[in-house]
């Protein structure tokens, strides 16, 4: 049996970012569904406890929307470093492909479906919460396209140059 490590890991990177971004406005939705109301009820018993719930419900906010743009990010600078490293090891060039293609095999299929979470009126509010996300799931397309291009080129710099001494 052949060993299929890096493949897994890739593909378990990319379901973890698909899940996140589904996931995202669903657990914002409870989380703001079930704090407001308790966050307004307490405030005409406390407005100290209502305010700490408040930054509670913002902290959680944040975290989500910062997770998804640093799961995003890593995964494009895992393509940088991959890019940069083919000349070292052909090992490289292999990861580097098989992240390139699946990413642009399944982007479409990724985003169709968070972008109809992200669309539905239920969501409105979470989807003005979560600018980091809204921006990189509306500039997807392009974004990869970018980082695939700026890669391609490092990758083909990395292979033309190889043979020179420096």
């Amino acid at each position: 049996m052949k060993n299929r490590k890096a493949q897994v890991e890739i593909i378990a990177f990319i379901g973890v970012i698909v899940t996140l971004l589904i996931l995202s406005p669903i657990m914002l939705k409870i989380v703001n569904t079930s704090l407001d109301g308790f966050s307004t009820a307490l405030n005409s018993t406390s407005t100290t406890a209502a305010s700490n719930v408040d930054y509670i419900q913002d902290s959680f906010i944040n975290f989500w929307d910062w997770l998804i743009g640093i799961a995003f990010l890593i995964n494009i600078l895992m393509l940088f470093v991959f890019a940069f490293l083919t000349d070292s090891h052909p090992i490289f060039a292999l990861f580097y492909l098989i992240g390139a293609v699946i990413t642009l095999m399944f982007a479409h299929y990724v985003v169709i479906p968070i972008q109809v979470i992200l669309g539905m009126d239920a969501f409105a509010t979470e989807v003005i919460q979560l600018p980091i996300t809204n921006y990189i799931v509306l500039w997807f397309d392009i974004i990869l396209l970018a980082v695939i291009i700026v890669t391609g080129v490092i990758t083909y710099g990395k292979f033309r140059g190889a043979g020179i001494e420096r």
